[in-house]
């Protein structure tokens, strides 16, 4: 398996498709790190206004995060979500003060009111259904803890686009923000980020975009598996192939074949009255 990391957080996913999802992101999990350059710029950038204390949740976990930096204290408990149990594995050898549980966002495997704070980077993006997952975040977090979240938003992969591939959408901002009950949320901060991300060459590039739900397709037809591994669609033979990688090339910074996402990440207080 070839393709970099993942978690797919959707719920309603026929139970054998979901399995596969779980199954192909658990056996790319020792290869995560060769491609998860966007999840550590965005990782860096979440945990600068992270507090870690109490019980931590973090969704999506994948290979895991380091909380020590941002504890105030010891006296932290961090629960790994994440639904594919290689990568568990993976984390749990990294980090065995954490207690892994497989499982996704839309269904959390919480009691009410049992989580103070919560940590999610590039995973919320998955959702079939994102206002269930910030219905459930709100049922499992305590009144007054917090969510940090980071999820890919519309307007990523211009440079895909400008290839002629047709890339998956993502939530609009307003539409993540209007996910979020104001009976259960206050806003502390919100905002769109462009983060650009650069690759040797573009089977590189196509490579790192599954990992956060992206795929491409063009109108063409696919040649070879590694292509069509990369969700390339219907390149016609490698002569199409070599002439896409020769339209990547005019858009080459000195850093490498660059990639843009659209952050939004968002610190959300959860509000209410305790009963």
């Amino acid at each position: 398996m070839s393709m970099p990391l993942g978690v797919s957080l959707n719920p309603h996913e026929p139970a054998d498709q979901l399995s596969h999802i779980a199954d192909r992101f658990s056996a790319a999990a020792k290869s995560y790190q060769k491609h998860n350059s966007l999840q550590r710029l965005s990782g860096a950038s979440l945990l600068q206004g992270f507090v870690a204390k109490g019980a931590i949740l973090d969704i999506g976990a994948g290979p895991g995060t380091d909380f020590d930096h941002n504890a105030t204290g010891t006296d932290i408990r961090v629960y790994a979500l994440d639904i594919a149990l290689g990568m568990l594995q993976q984390l749990n050898a990294t980090y065995p003060y954490q207690q892994c549980v497989c499982g996704n966002a839309e269904q959390l495997p919480f009691a009410d009111a049992c989580i103070d704070n919560i940590y999610s980077n590039l995973a919320l993006q998955w959702c079939h259904d994102f206002s269930a997952a910030t219905s459930e975040m709100a049922r499992v977090l305590k009144i007054g803890g917090e969510a940090h979240l980071s999820i890919v938003a519309a307007g990523s992969l211009k440079q895909l686009s400008n290839l002629g591939l047709r890339v998956n959408g993502f939530l609009s901002l307003e539409s993540l923000q209007a996910a979020f009950d104001d009976t259960d949320w206050q806003f502390l901060d919100v905002k769109l980020m462009p983060m650009t991300v650069y690759f040797q060459d573009l089977k590189a590039l196509l490579y790192s975009i599954k990992g956060v739900g992206a795929s491409v397709q063009s109108s063409l037809q696919s040649l070879t598996s590694s292509e069509s591994d990369a969700h390339l669609g219907k390149l016609r033979g490698r002569c199409d192939w070599q002439a896409l990688q020769q339209r990547a090339e005019q858009f080459r910074e000195a850093q490498g074949l660059p990639l843009t996402y659209q952050i939004a990440q968002f610190r959300v207080r959860r509000q209410g009255c305790s009963v």
